[in-house]
């Protein structure tokens, strides 16, 4: 169309405010939700990642991107820790390189 893409525009398209941030860990995502935050976007921190291993690794990135949540007086969607079905979904995949089919399994979760 005629319209710049979203991310050209640095907004989200249409006017809507209100973003759904997926995020695996407060660091990697940290700078966008600032960023978003700073343009006055309405900003829900999502924590859906039955990939990350181990558990206990799970929980550490979970907590922190709470407490960032926190914070920053944003919500915070904590889905389940789904992992049987993260096994099942990237099975046969496990040798896969980075930017491989496993990502794309992973994303399309």
């Amino acid at each position: 169309g005629d319209r710049p893409a979203a991310g050209l525009a640095g907004m989200p398209p249409d006017g809507a405010n209100k973003v759904l941030l997926h995020s695996c860990c407060a660091p990697c995502s940290g700078a966008m939700f600032e960023e978003m935050l700073s343009k006055g976007l309405d900003v829900t921190i999502f924590f859906y990642n039955p990939n990350i291993h181990p558990r206990e690794e799970y929980e550490i990135r979970k907590n922190e991107n709470k407490r960032y949540a926190i914070k920053h007086g944003v919500p915070f969607v904590d889905c389940d820790y789904d992992s049987e079905a993260w096994f099942q979904r990237t099975k046969g995949l496990e040798f896969d390189p980075e930017r491989g089919s496993r990502c794309t399994a992973c994303f399309d979760m």
